[in-house]
């Protein structure tokens, strides 16, 4: 039946409670800008000095939904 192929909200939430995201892309391209202003992470802080080094071992988890967890590369 068609009610058996859509998973609801509470389910897909209890299977999965966290999303975990990694933000891969080029050096300087705007990753941590993008994790500060999507999901109002302040952590995340661009190491201007040190491009090419990040930490992806290290999560950011946005203030505004807990259930995001954010890697950046």
């Amino acid at each position: 039946s068609p009610e058996l192929l859509i998973p609801t909200t509470d389910e897909l939430l209890r299977i999965c409670p966290h999303f975990r995201i990694l933000i891969i892309g080029k050096t300087g391209v705007g990753k941590t800008s993008l994790i500060n202003r999507t999901f109002g992470i302040d952590e995340a802080r661009p190491a201007h000095d040190k491009r090419g080094k990040a930490n992806i071992e290290k999560p950011l988890v946005s203030k505004r939904n807990k259930r995001f967890i954010l890697h950046d590369s």
